[in-house]
């Protein structure tokens, strides 16, 4: 693993937080190309409204989560460069923020979505990347023989004991390679405005849903069932029915493959 790409005096550079930017700047170059031209910077925009709320998000999300620890530490909960996001937080204020930016500009929202839906696979894809270089997101423990040994990932956990793991963060970026084929894929689809956006969103809700129940980094329970499961599993929910609300009631002819 390569936590950090490099020094510089006083900064580091940390590889998590270069792959999200690398991902944030080419969902941004997506969203100015895919712009009507005269419409070219509120699209841009739009993006930095989507990117400011995803990250403040995200770390909502991930405070909430680690409610204990930042009770006592106030001051923390803002410090984002400290370390501490939250995927299904960055996926719900992602979409306010570039909600209210449209309603505040009067400009149609699905067809921002679906200009977003490839930079949502590569935002799913860079992410299990800088996972993998900083062992954020780790799997759970394996005991002899519960896999096949090719498959066992050995690292470091929370407290830097290497053991042998569940490779989840390799399975997150096989899962969002796999996403980011199935939007290309279903580029030319025939379905609404909008349903390109939402059926990208639910593809990288499904990957950290399916994952979550072999991750072994600490996470509060929620009957029994892991926090960030639970919210996964309702953003996944809610992209898929918003998506087949869309898909289905559009009539079938127009909802199949373009040439």
């Amino acid at each position: 693993m390569w936590p950090i790409l490099a020094r510089f005096g006083p900064y580091t550079l940390y590889s998590y937080t270069i792959l999200l930017s690398l991902a944030v700047a080419v969902a941004l170059a997506r969203l100015y190309r895919a712009a009507p031209p005269d419409r070219r910077n509120r699209w841009l925009d739009a993006g930095i409204a989507a990117t400011l709320g995803g990250l403040l998000g995200a770390r909502l999300a991930y405070v909430f989560a680690n409610g204990a620890y930042y009770a006592a530490r106030p001051a923390e909960a803002l410090m984002f460069w400290q370390g501490g996001l939250g995927w299904p937080g960055a996926a719900a204020g992602g979409l306010l923020g570039l909600w209210l930016y449209t309603r505040r500009v009067r400009e149609p929202l699905p067809p921002l979505l679906d200009a977003l839906a490839l930079p949502v696979g590569l935002l799913s894809l860079l992410s299990w990347g800088g996972c993998l270089a900083s062992g954020c997101a780790y799997g759970a423990e394996v005991t002899p023989g519960q896999l096949p040994a090719w498959l066992v990932s050995t690292a470091p956990d929370l407290y830097g004991l290497s053991a042998p793991l569940w490779p989840v963060q390799a399975i997150g970026i096989a899962w969002s390679l796999f996403a980011l084929a199935a939007v290309w894929a279903n580029r030319r689809a025939r379905w609404p405005a909008g349903a390109q956006g939402l059926y990208a969103l639910s593809l990288a809700a499904l990957g950290p849903f399916c994952l979550g129940f072999v991750r072994g980094d600490p996470m509060p329970l929620l009957a029994a069932i892991r926090l960030d499961v639970v919210a996964s599993g309702l953003a996944l929910v809610a992209a898929t029915l918003a998506w087949a609300g869309l898909v289905l009631r559009r009539p079938a002819s127009l909802s199949t493959p373009a040439p």
